[in-house]
Formats: C-alpha cells, sequence, structure tokens
C-alpha cells in the first residue's frame, strides 16, 4: 500500500500488532533504488494510539538519519 508519493520517492507498507508489538514493514523507492524497513517497538498497550502512530515516525526519522529522506 502506498503510505506516501512524492516527485522523489514512494513509501509503500503496511502496519500491524501482535504480542505487545507494533510493526511498520515497507519499502522506499528512490529514483533506481529501493530500500526494505522493517520497525517494530513494544506497545503493551493496544489503545495507546500515540505509540501505535510511533511506529511510522520512527520509520521516517531513521530514513532521514540515513539520508534517505530530506
Amino acid at each position: 500500500m502506498i503510505a506516501e508519493k512524492t516527485p522523489d520517492y514512494t513509501i509503500r507498507g503496511k502496519t500491524g500488532w501482535g504480542s505487545q508489538v507494533g510493526w511498520y514493514v515497507g519499502y522506499l523507492e528512490q529514483n533506481e533504488n529501493v530500500y526494505f524497513f522493517a520497525t517494530n517497538i513494544d506497545i503493551p498497550d493496544i489503545r495507546n494510539v500515540t505509540a501505535l502512530r510511533n511506529r511510522l515516525e520512527l520509520t521516517r526519522l531513521c530514513l532521514k538519519e540515513l539520508s534517505l529522506l530530506y
């Protein structure tokens, strides 16, 4: 599923949750390159909406740290 699309890149991914672990798995397409990612964080309470959103934000921060997003 397309999570974000710009003229410079496309992020495709899927979130999930199980056994108190939140996942965000997918890949970034940029120019002719593809970068795969899998992010997981402990989420003991599924009602913690902030923690659920953090999967996406943490992934973006990591991609920025790798100089793949600006």
